[in-house]
């Protein structure tokens, strides 16, 4: 000790290290449980370092050092040593260094102020007067530009855990130095922990390994940026609407429900929101594209949005937190069609598979063969003919017989057998084809469009809601509602709706399209939950059980989302993990969804036009048939009587 006073007697600026710190160095970081030491100093070739290096291989701490009395603008030496890994690093800086400022700039910069670098700012004062900042909320210490003015100035927020000591060698006291958000508006807070004396240690008033948000419950009515999609804009808009259950308009159910739980946080920790509207969520993540959710986070212009799809791109460029607040799943809602192609309506040739019908014409060929050979043996006059029409009589429940019995020796019995058997099988056939299209008809699931790829073939036009997600998918081109369908939904995006009119509608609202479903022809893409809600007040019973709706958008999970390395991604998590062990996530999920609209019971359904193609095409195809039949009989009869009654 003695040295260390004739030392600095001899060349006073050697007091400037932190020869005469060490051990204070030392009890605070082993308090703190720190496993690696970052030392700023202006004069590292002192004994200092060296003695607190010693001084903590004895307590498997590793020391790192970087000299900051020559560092101008170069500091990489000092980002060097600021790096961590999955372990948090602590960094004691030598706060009466001339360059210290300059390096609490660059750890402003970098932000490096953060939960993964604890903080020891040591200043040694001789001069020391107590005054209060107007803009500081705690009384501090002021010294020729102290350390607490410097911060003050800097970008801390609340997640930052700095400690600045201030006294003389062997006594220090010591204060908790953070900000709810210099960027939004904070002030900085500084509260006095305790003190530390050479002979007793560290004496502190809370504990510092404690939860840190417990001691900064109350955020002072500070003010959180948030954005979110709300469409169309609307002029007064007040986010303490969230917190009510009826819904906003413009503001989608899924942000609704994200929102509330966000605000009850804000309300239990005394905090506020100033929010931005953006028309979509996902972006290309460039300045130019206007206010979009991803962008603004991205280059941390915003603090939180209440929802966003969970992508891998997402991931890469923003924070997403890991508790979902709600989920979205998307789908084409229509009125079923009644005209145009069959296939989208009732399968009429359904009820037999092709197997069956391979059956039929093998039994009616064979019958047609038997009824060719009794009537062969019998002598008839055209044999093959009535074999022939007899077993499409059958088929056609009528009755066929030739007139002619002139040369007929005897009656076959195989003949009568054959005719019964082939009328049996007729009816037979018949009655189960037709009991099964009325059964399907009655009870069966209402004809509907099962895939994209029918959607895109249908007569439907499609139209979207005017709503984030879908500007993303007609932006961006990367952008898919489910990349597994991705070719189909490019080809949708070309065929239906980059050719559309200019007149044609596009983007609606919720209730405009939801109406122009009603009255048919369209298929309107928007989010289930507000469907059904919608659904439920507008159609009865009969539109009900006409509607169809086709998956878009599997059900997926929203996450909240904050810039990356935000301040506030620790605090968010762990104060939503609270409200949902505590039932109020669900409490507000259940308050703000809506239940599946159905059709109650089963109710007749008409046979359309399309659908029954195949039979009045057989129809006219009989009638075809039977004409030219008739016109080859007379032309036959013609030409006989013409060679008899030659002169």
């Amino acid at each position: 000790m003695w040295f260390c006073v004739i030392l600095a007697a001899i060349f006073p600026w050697t007091v400037v290290g932190l020869d005469l710190n060490v051990d204070f160095a030392i009890d605070y970081f082993r308090y703190r449980d720190v496993k690696t030491i970052c030392v700023l100093d202006c004069n590292i070739t002192f004994s200092g370092p060296i003695k607190l290096t010693k001084l903590a291989s004895k307590y498997s701490i590793a020391v790192s050092e970087a000299s900051i009395k020559s560092v101008g603008n170069d500091l990489s030496s000092v980002q060097k040593c600021l790096a961590y890994d999955i372990h948090s690093v602590g960094v004691l800086l030598n706060g009466n260094c001339n360059k210290a400022e300059d390096v609490m700039n660059f750890a402003s910069e970098h932000l490096s102020f953060s939960a993964q670098h604890k903080w020891l700012i040591i200043e040694n004062d001789d001069v020391i007067f107590g005054y209060n900042d107007s803009e500081i909320n705690s009384t501090i210490i002021y010294g020729a530009r102290n350390a607490i003015e410097v911060l003050n100035n800097l970008n801390i927020s609340v997640d930052a855990d700095v400690i600045v000591g201030r006294g003389k060698p062997g006594y220090y006291t010591l204060y908790d130095v953070f900000n709810f958000g210099k960027i939004q508006g904070g002030n900085l807070i500084v509260n006095q922990i305790g003190t530390w004396d050479l002979g007793v240690g560290l004496k502190l008033n809370c504990d510092l390994n404690g939860y840190k948000y417990y001691r900064r419950w109350d955020f002072q009515n500070w003010t959180m940026r948030m954005i979110l999609v709300v469409s169309p804009a609307l002029k007064n808009f007040d986010l303490k609407q969230l917190s009510k259950k009826d819904k906003m308009p413009g503001v989608p159910m899924i942000t609704h429900t994200a929102g509330a739980i966000l605000y009850l946080v804000a309300e239990m920790h005394n905090f506020s929101f100033t929010n931005t509207v953006a028309d979509r969520w996902i972006g290309t993540f460039e300045r130019s594209n206007g206010k979009v959710v991803g962008d603004g986070l991205y280059f941390r212009e915003q603090d939180i949005s209440p929802i966003i799809r969970f992508l891998i791109p997402i991931q890469q460029k923003i924070d997403v937190l890991s508790s979902p607040l709600t989920s979205i799943e998307t789908r084409y809602y229509y009125r079923i069609p009644t005209k145009g192609p069959g296939k989208f309506e009732n399968q009429f040739l359904m009820p037999l598979s092709p197997v069956a019908w391979y059956g039929v014409i093998g039994v009616s060929v064979l019958c047609a063969l038997l009824l060719l050979l009794s009537a062969h043996l019998e002598q008839r006059p055209s044999s093959a003919q009535y074999a022939v029409f007899s077993v499409i009589a059958s088929i056609c429940q009528q009755y066929y017989e030739d007139s002619d019995d002139g040369g007929t020796k005897r009656i076959s019995a195989a003949r009568k057998v054959t005719i019964l058997v082939t009328g049996l099988s007729c009816v037979l056939i018949y009655n189960y084809y037709t009991s099964s299209v009325v059964s399907w008809l009655l009870n069966g699931p209402p004809p509907s469009i099962n895939s994209l790829k029918e959607l895109l073939e249908s007569p439907l036009e499609l139209i979207y809601e005017d709503i984030g997600y879908t500007r993303s998918w007609l932006q961006t081109p990367s952008y898919y509602y489910n990349k597994r369908n991705a070719l189909v939904e490019d080809e949708l995006r070309q065929k239906k709706v980059f050719n559309k009119k200019k007149d044609d509608p596009l983007l609606e609202p919720l209730v405009q399209g939801i109406k122009m479903v009603q009255k048919g022809g369209y298929a309107y893409h928007t989010e289930v939950n507000s469907a059904n809600s919608l659904i439920s007040q507008t159609f009865d019973q009969t539109e009900l059980c006409e509607l169809g709706s086709l998956q878009s958008m599997e059900e997926t999970h929203l996450y909240p989302c904050v810039p990356k390395n935000s301040p506030y991604k620790e605090f968010l998590s762990w104060s939503l993990m609270r409200l949902k062990e505590r039932g109020f996530v669900s409490c507000i999920q259940s308050r703000t969804a809506s239940n599946e609209v159905k059709c109650e019971g089963s109710s007749p359904r008409a046979l359309a036009l399309g659908g029954a193609a195949p039979a009045f095409i057989l129809l006219a195809g009989g009638y075809l048939l039977a004409t030219l039949i008739m016109l080859v009989e007379r032309c036959v009869y013609k030409a006989k009587n013409n060679k008899f009654n030659i002169p």
